[in-house]
């Protein structure tokens, strides 16, 4: 069965039972935001998968120390903190709502301006890796190529699905 009969089959199927040895049909359908380890496991980590937020971390970490020279702590650090940030991208304010309606009235939410997304700044990403914010100009570039792995491992196209699975 090819790539295009899997989907329509996933989409269609209301078989939502977790079996270890096998990719669920729900699975297969959520793997388009994340064709690759990685991104298989973020996804499952946001179901609060410990196991698949801990093999992202460490797939994540290895992939960045494969073109630097960083210790392990470390990268597994940024690893983490990128993470956070990627997978945990709604307002704190509101829960990503952007707004509420309160006695009829709608209300935008005043910390993300009805974004709906928590903007992390310099302070927020050193706190999170454990860095003092005055030290975070010495891990900030590494920190955003980590960053910018996580954000494509979560962000896999529909061509890249089709290409990746078959």
């Amino acid at each position: 069965m090819g790539f295009d009969e899997n989907l329509t089959h996933s989409v269609a199927s209301s078989d939502l039972r977790a079996v270890d040895e096998k990719i669920r049909d729900v699975e297969l359908v959520a793997c388009l935001s994340g064709v690759s380890h990685l991104g298989s496991d973020m996804m499952r980590a946001k179901d609060y998968d410990r196991g698949a937020l801990r093999r992202a971390i460490l797939i994540l970490a290895a992939k960045y120390r494969r073109g630097s020279k960083i210790s392990v702590a470390a990268s597994q650090m940024l690893a983490t903190t990128a993470l956070l940030e990627v997978m945990h991208w709604q307002c704190r304010q509101c829960s990503g709502a952007s707004e509420q309606i309160i006695g009829g009235v709608r209300q935008v939410c005043p910390t993300c301006e009805g974004s709906g997304i928590h903007r992390w700044g310099d302070k927020d990403r050193a706190r999170a890796c454990g860095v003092r914010p005055a030290a975070w100009h010495a891990w900030e570039s590494a920190y955003l190529r980590v960053l910018a792995m996580a954000r494509l491992a979560d962000s896999w196209t529909m061509v890249d699905a089709r290409r990746r699975l078959g």
